[in-house]
């Protein structure tokens, strides 16, 4: 579920208070905080990309599209020649996941509905943060800033989170790239469209 936003705010921005901070910007926490504090206030934002999941043994790769607004998430998948397509949606009630031959799958809490379906542990709510740039709400084990104290690395939850190339068309530092790993399962990221609180898609 999601919580209001004030509350992950601060949970953010308390989550960072004694963290570990590397790399060139580690003197520049307060100008990453206003920037984590900006980007959390918006409510609505969507991003096109290409995902792959892999655990080591298997995995698929295709075209994702991602719409969050104030109360809900939708998270659209279709794989290579169409294969392997699903939909994932959010809201105050729960999660339900919606796949190509038309089953429908329901729980309470995201991860635990993409656990049970996936068989391993994609962590849909921190991604949702991490895929902006922000660490999620919860225990930070380390941080590391680039020269514009935008996150270059994280380590939150058990998981290795790298960041790269930002682009800023959308008024906002975000990152077209992310490598999420965590023992053999690994998430990687490629975005090509970002759109904040209602503004144009823009291409990277």
């Amino acid at each position: 579920m999601r919580w209001p936003w004030p509350l992950l705010i601060l949970f953010l921005l308390n989550a960072c208070g004694a963290v570990p901070v590397t790399g060139p910007g580690a003197g520049s926490r307060s100008a990453y905080e206003a920037r984590a504090e900006s980007i959390s206030g918006v409510m609505a934002w969507s991003l096109v990309g290409r995902i792959s999941l892999d655990d080591g043994d298997a995995g698929g790769s295709g075209k994702l599209q991602w719409v969050v607004e104030a109360d809900h998430s939708r998270m659209d998948f279709h794989g290579a020649m169409g294969r392997g397509a699903w939909r994932l949606e959010i809201d105050p009630e729960g999660a339900v996941l919606e796949l190509a031959d038309g089953s429908i799958h329901s729980e309470a809490d995201v991860d635990e509905l993409v656990q049970r379906q996936a068989g391993w542990p994609v962590p849909v709510q921190a991604l949702q943060w991490w895929v902006r740039g922000l660490a999620a709400p919860g225990p930070v084990d380390a941080q590391q800033l680039d020269a514009a104290s935008r996150l270059a690395g994280l380590s939150q939850f058990g998981w290795q989170i790298e960041f790269d190339r930002y682009v800023a068309d959308t008024g906002f530092a975000l990152p077209t790239r992310l490598d999420v790993r965590k023992n053999n399962y690994r998430v990687k990221l490629a975005i090509s469209q970002w759109r904040m609180s209602g503004d144009d898609a823009r291409s990277d």
